[in-house]
Order: C-alpha cells, then structure tokens, then sequence
C-alpha cells in the first residue's frame, strides 16, 4: 500500500507539473481578461460611491463640529448666565438681610411700648407669591393643579406691530407669572427685653410664635426651646447687632420624591400628605416649614444700655429670593419641580439648608426638646453614632465634616424609613457636591461645576452670601451661599434637536446612494458572468487534452523508480545484505549506486554497535562481580574497627576521649552501612541474592519494626504511630529480612527529614496486595523529583542536604528489593505537607 501510494503521489505531482506548465499561463489570461473587466466595474462603482460617501462624511462632519460648537457656545452661555443669576441672588439676600440691620437699629430708637411697635410694624410687609390650589390626578399617578396657571400670552407685544427697523429677531415676553401674591409682614414678632432677660414688651403677627411674656435667659421658654441667645445680647455694646441663626421646627416625610398613594402604601404608611412636609409639584399640600430668623441689638437710653430689642423676620421672606427661580427659558415658576432638577436652594454659614424645593430637607428643631433634629447621614456614618450611644448632637460635635464624601456612599436607610431626612451637608458624606459647594464659597468665592446626581447631569452653581453682621462676619463665606441646580441637557437641547435632523437627512441620502450603487454592481455583475462563461468554455478543452498527454508521460517516467522503490522496501524491512541492480549511467543509475555504497556503511554500523554493546555487558558483569567478591575483605576491616571502638568506649575514662571513641564508632558503622547498600545493589545486578520465603506473621513485624525506631523518632520529639486495619491477612509469605530492610530505610528518611509533628505507619490490604504505608509530616519532595528520587547515587537538593547526609542507594535499594519481592515502591508527596512511601507486597505469596 506505502509503495503504491507513493507513486500515485509521483505520478500526480507529474500530472499536476505539466498542468501547471501548460494550463497555468492560458488559466491566467482568462482571468486576467476578467479581473481587469471586474476592476473596471469596481473601480466605476467605487469611485461613485467614494465621492458620495465623502460628501455625506463632509456634511456629517460639518454637521458634528457645527453641533459641538452650538452645544459648547449654548453650554458656556448657560453656565455663564446660571452663575451669573446665582451670585446675583446672593448679593439680593445679602441687601435684603443688611436692610433687616437697619429695621433694628431704627427699632431701638422706638419708644418700648405696644403701640409704638405695632406703628414700627405697620408698614415693614413685603410681597409673597404662592401657587393655586392642587389635586390628584385621576390616575392617581401625579399632582396636577386644580386650575391652569400661567403667565397670559394676551400681554406680550405682538411682533407684527413692530416698525421695520426693530422686526429683525424681535422677542416679546409677557409679565413673568410667579404665582399668587400677598403682601405679608417681614417680622412676625418684636420685643423689649429687659437686662435681666424678661419681655416687658411683644407684639406678634401670626400664630407662629406665642403672645405671651416670656424670660429668654431660660431656653424653654424662648421659640420652640430653641433660642440661646440671651449670653449673646448680653455681650452686646450699643449699635451692635445680633442676628441668629434659621430656627423652625423639623417637617418630615417618610417618602422621597412625589408622595402618591402608591409610595405611601410603598412605605408602609397611610396616605396623609397634609401630614407631610410640603414638596413642590411632588407634595403641594404638605406642611410648609415655619422658621425665623432674630434680629437684636441693644437699646440705649441716656448713655446707659436699658434693654434689647429683637425683630423675628418671617423665614419665607429669605425663601421668596430661591423659591421662584427657574434655571430655563420660564425663568421663573409658581411652584418648584424637584424631579427636572432645575431649581434653587440656600445654605447657611454652616452648611445646613435653609431653603430647598423639598421642606422635608431643611434642618429644624424638635418642639418637645429644642434639640436640632438628627441630619440625614451615610450608612457608616449612622452606624458610628449608633455606637457611641451618644445622641447626635453630641455625635456630630466631633464627627469629621466633608469626610471622603462620595457618589459611591449610601445613605442610612433607617433615618428614611423614620422620615428624619434633613440636609446637613457637613455630614452628607454620599453627596459629594456638598464638598464642592464648600470648596467654591469657603472664602467668599462663586463658581461651577457638573456633577451626575439623582439620575441626571447637572450644572450646580455656588455663590456666598456676603453679609457679615454679628456672628456672620466671622467667617469669609457670610450668611452662607446660594446655589442653583440646572439640568445639562436643557442648554443645549435646540443643539441636539438639529444634529439629528441633520442626521436624518445624511441617512436618507445614503439609503438612496446604496439603492442606485446596488443597480449599478448588479448590471456589472451580468457582463462579467457572460465573459467569464467563454474563457471557461475554451480552458476546459485545452486542459482535457493536457491532462491526457501529463498521464501518458507520468507513466513511462514512474516505471523505473517503481523498481528502485521496492529495492528499498527490502532493506528497510531488515534486509541488509540487499542491493540494488545498476542498469544505466544515468541519474536513476547513479542513485542506485549511492544506496549501495550507502547500506554497505549501515551493515558495518551494525556490526560495530553489537560489538561495543557486548564489550559493556560484560564489563559491567565483571564490576558487579567484583563488587560482590569483595564483601568479606570490606566488611572484615570494618567490623573491626566497630569492636574495637566499642571496646575503647567503655574502657576510656576520659569523656573527650570517649566522645571520640564514639564518633569512630559512627562513622564505621555509617561505612559500613554505605559498604552493605553498594554489596546489595553489586549483588542485584550480578544476580546472586537469593530470597528466604517463609510465611510471616503481619502484625508481629510491624509491631517490632516500630517499636524499634520509636526511641529514635521520641529524641526528635516526633511521635510514631502504628495503625492496623481491619480485614489484613493473619501472616504472608515474604523474605522477612529484605521486607524488613526496605521498612527501616523508610523510617530511618522519615525520622531524618521530619522536624516536627510525627511519623505514622499504616497497614492495610489493597485488592490481592499488602501495603505498608510510611507517612510523615516533613518538609515534603517537589512533584518533578518523585522520580528521581530512587535513582542510584541522586541526592535532591530539595531532598537531601549534606546535614542528613546519605549516598542517595537507600531507596534505590529499597525500590530494587521491592521489585524482586513481586511488589512496589511508590511516593506522594507534596511541598510543606510532608511525604508518603508506600511498599506494596502480593498477598499470594511468593512468585511461581
């Protein structure tokens, strides 16, 4: 079969050689001809598609950069404007608190009596703006209010009327709709109070604070127990004014975000939104947070201080400046839409919030305690106050403020389910704008940046509030800071909006390009297949007629190595004496001389190597012979020596001397163990040691073997334990002294290489084998040494070091024992874990 079908090979790579010669070249001018009619077609399909294709990349192109600089000029503007109205509000509160230090000051000048203040009061209003009425809707999905409210187009000039020089990009807007006003006093309370802190005088406007007199020196009987102003008041000089900080009482919700019947039921609540902090478009019947904010400065009366007036501004007049504004093109809005994130809100001197969209984030006051209520934290955070088992007051007096604050913190979900959720932003550590804010005002400053928040990216601005009065001018940052939140997308939405209708276009003119290219390939495609059919036509017959003539020479040429193969078979089945028959001079005649020359030299070879191979053998037999013929003039001298240091030991009183006597003794016996393990292995390879069968009894032999390396293994501090399973032969047939021999040596490896822990044997029957398992605890053998350790003469690094010594025969001996017996010798062994040996023995007795 591998002779023919090599010259099938031949014959076929003949064939294929005249194929090549003679069909390649007429083969590679039809296709020629048909590339280059292809490429034509390519090449005019192409280019067309190249120049349209480039025109749309250049239209796309124009249409990106044009949309990029529209989306960065519009971005630019917008933040640009956006802090723009965001310092603008902060320099608006800050005229509006200094003109609350002149309404004290003109206060102090009031004669302290019931009438004069209320005349003082009078005419001290300002307006407010609040939305209409809301409901829910039918779906009870969202809040919508009961009646339309927006500004009346009616009221905006109407651009037709416009004179021809002014038409040009001519924007008209109606009066800006901010809801429903009503002029409302600025202070809600004003007193005199004497020095030893007791009101002699109060007029109040509203229910928000009490009627009655009260002595402020004590906290529980200042507004909401929360006032502990009278040590400032008293340390007062005249013209001097103290101004508080935010004080209101605490407005919660247990639901963030539009508080629907869903959510409640969410929650685990009953529906009560009137019960719950007011939130814009997502509560707008909630409860509003109350506040004030107190003025105070002394009263003078010839040359002497004679009491204090204090002035408790209505806290919504602060709001009104954040609470209308509308980052957007409505600029402004009767109620705020928390979920769009465009709004504003303020902060005070210390971070705390002290307006926001959403009441339920703005710090206040217990009633019952005066306690400010626990801020909203992030999970670690609440879990340390946890366990200080101090309350949060106390807590946060020594919490790090803006500690590593991060979008990647949570917050505490136990202060949402008990509706305590107040923005302290000093510990609103999963809020990293917080820090942000902080960084842009701590010195006074105004600034930006955008930030991805609440499921939106969005431009938040930060602007100090410089007002510096009383407690305020301690710090650069003033009264505290604006900021105005502004979602990104809504500044370049006209941007976007035209990039993909320039997209659009780009696409349908593509979609018609690929129509007219795929008629063009199409039509290409055709003419290409008819011409492609005539060259095939014309190449098949000239390749059948190639084909046949490629045969015939093939055949003729193959003839005479067909000969020449089958020589070669011959020889390479062993044949050597065969040579091949030389008929010509030529090249198939000279090879044939070269393999002969070439057989004749392997014949030799042959020849040579059978002889050098027997030299060795025997040579290695007279060795093995000399070795085993020498055991009584080796073993002679040594046990000599081993008498006679025996003798010297116990004769010699001197313990140096006895100490040497010892290390001879030693060493002689080591010899001589060495001496013994190289006679065994001679006589194993000389074939002369004769194995002693006699039946054994199993237990016994273990036992003593243990029991004879057990003091050796206890002057380590190793323990050496023998366990016997159930089921084992009562005795076997085996050489007792050989089994024996291979044991020790494994006990004797254990103990050497064994530090600590112990050395385990166990016995046990596997299938028609006994094993003896010889387990340690010792530095272990790497897995690619398991192999050659039962080399003779190997010594491991990783094995064996000088400090144990050894000649590397052990279990090389042992191994060749183990083999004679009919058994086995193998290891498992793992690095650190120690080592395994386990000799197998035939339950069957000795071998036939």
């Amino acid at each position: 079969m591998g002779l023919k079908h090599w010259m099938g090979g031949i014959r076929g790579k003949l064939i294929g050689i005249f194929v090549v010669i003679k069909v390649v070249p007429l083969l590679l001018l039809a296709i020629l001809a048909w590339s280059m009619a292809q490429k034509l077609g390519e090449t005019v399909s192409g280019q067309a598609g190249a120049m349209a294709e480039s025109m749309l990349a250049t239209i796309k192109e124009v249409g990106d950069e044009a949309t990029g600089d529209a989306i960065k000029a519009l971005d630019d503007r917008a933040r640009e404007g956006i802090e723009r109205l965001t310092t603008d509000t902060a320099r608006a509160v800050a005229s509006f608190l200094y003109d609350r230090d002149s309404d004290v000051l003109q206060a102090a000048q009031v004669e302290p009596a019931e009438a004069a203040y209320k005349a003082f009061l009078l005419h001290r209003t300002r307006m407010l703006y609040r939305h209409g009425a809301w409901k829910l809707s039918e779906d009870q999905k969202r809040w919508e209010p009961a009646a339309p409210e927006a500004w009346d187009e009616a009221l905006a000039a109407d651009p037709a009327q416009a004179q021809a020089d002014n038409a040009k990009a001519f924007s008209a807007r109606p009066p800006e709709y901010v809801g429903h006003g009503e002029k409302r006093p600025l202070f809600i309370e004003m007193s005199f109070v004497d020095l030893q802190g007791r009101e002699k005088v109060k007029v109040t406007q509203g229910d928000l604070t009490s009627r009655e007199l009260r002595d402020v020196s004590r906290p529980a009987e200042t507004f909401l127990k929360a006032e502990r102003y009278w040590p400032a008041l008293r340390k007062l000089k005249p013209g001097e004014i103290y101004v508080s900080e935010v004080i209101g009482a605490y407005v919660g919700s247990r639901v963030i975000g539009p508080y629907l019947p869903a959510s409640a039921e969410k929650a685990g609540i009953e529906f009560k939104p009137e019960e719950s902090a007011y939130a814009g478009t997502e509560n707008p019947v909630g409860r509003p947070f109350r506040a004030i904010v107190r003025w105070a400065t002394p009263v003078v009366r010839g040359g002497a201080v004679v009491g204090y007036v204090t002035l408790a501004l209505d806290h919504d007049h602060i709001r009104q400046f954040t609470d209308r504004i509308s980052p957007t093109d409505t600029r402004y809005t009767p109620i705020n839409d928390a979920i769009v994130g465009n709004y504003a809100f303020m902060w005070d001197h210390r971070s705390r919030a002290i307006s926001h969209p959403r009441d339920y984030f703005i710090p206040g006051y217990d009633p019952a305690t005066g306690d400010p209520v626990t801020p909203w934290l992030d999970q670690s955070l609440y879990e340390a106050w946890q366990a200080s088992g101090k309350s949060s007051r106390e807590f946060l007096e020594t919490a790090p403020a803006f500690d590593n604050q991060s979008l990647k913190k949570k917050p505490a979900g136990a202060l949402v389910k008990a509706g305590t959720v107040a923005l302290d932003c000093r510990y609103l550590n999963f809020s990293p704008q917080c820090a942000g804010w902080n960084q842009l005002t701590e010195k006074g400053g105004s600034g930006s940046f955008v930030i991805f928040f609440s499921g939106l990216w969005k431009l938040t601005t930060a602007a100090a509030i410089p007002y510096y009065t009383g407690q305020y001018g301690e710090s650069r940052r003033g009264f505290g800071f604006v900021t105005i939140g502004a979602n990104v997308d809504d500044f370049h939405r006209a941007a976007t909006e035209s990039a993909k209708r320039i997209g659009l276009t780009i696409a349908e003119r593509d979609k018609t390009f690929q129509g007219q290219r795929a008629g063009l390939l199409e039509a290409i495609e055709h003419n290409l297949a008819q011409t492609a059919a005539a060259l095939s036509l014309s190449t098949i017959l000239m390749v059948v007629l190639v084909i046949v003539v490629a045969i015939w020479m093939a055949q003729f040429i193959t003839r005479r190595i067909t000969n020449m193969i089958h020589g070669l078979g011959r020889f390479q089945e062993g044949d050597l004496s065969h040579r091949l028959e030389v008929k010509s001079d030529d090249e198939m005649g000279q090879l044939a001389r070269s393999f002969n020359s070439m057989a004749d030299e392997v014949q030799l070879s042959f020849k040579r190597s059978e002889e050098a191979r027997a030299r060795a053998e025997e040579a290695n037999k007279l060795k093995s012979d000399f070795l085993a013929n020498m055991s009584h003039e080796l073993r002679t001298p040594l046990n000599g020596i081993l008498g006679y240091s025996e003798l010297l030991q116990l004769d010699l009183a001197d313990p140096e001397q006895q100490e040497f006597a010892a290390t001879i003794h030693s060493s002689g016996q080591h010899l001589l163990d060495i001496v013994n393990d190289l006679l065994d292995l001679a006589k194993i390879e000389a074939g002369r040691i004769e194995l002693k069968w006699q039946a054994q009894d199993v237990a016994s032999l273990a036992t003593e073997i243990v029991n004879t390396h057990r003091a050796h293994a206890l002057a380590k501090g190793l323990t050496l334990e023998l366990t016997m399973a159930e089921g084992i032969p009562a005795s076997i047939d085996m050489d007792v002294q050989r089994v024996r021999q291979i044991l020790n040596n494994l006990l004797n490896n254990a103990i050497k290489f064994t530090d600590n822990g112990g050395i385990g044997v166990n016995v046990r029957q596997e299938g028609n084998r006994l094993a003896f398992a010889v387990s340690d605890s010792g530095r272990g053998i790497p897995a690619e040494a398991h192999e050659h350790i039962f080399e003779k003469f190997r010594q491991l690094d990783q094995f064996v070091t000088r400090e144990q010594g050894g000649t590397g025969l052990g279990l090389a001996l042992a191994r060749e024992l183990a083999h004679m017996l009919s058994g086995d010798l193998i290891v498992e062994s793992r690095v650190g874990e120690g080592s395994t040996f386990t000799l197998f023995l035939p339950v069957d007795g000795q071998p036939s």
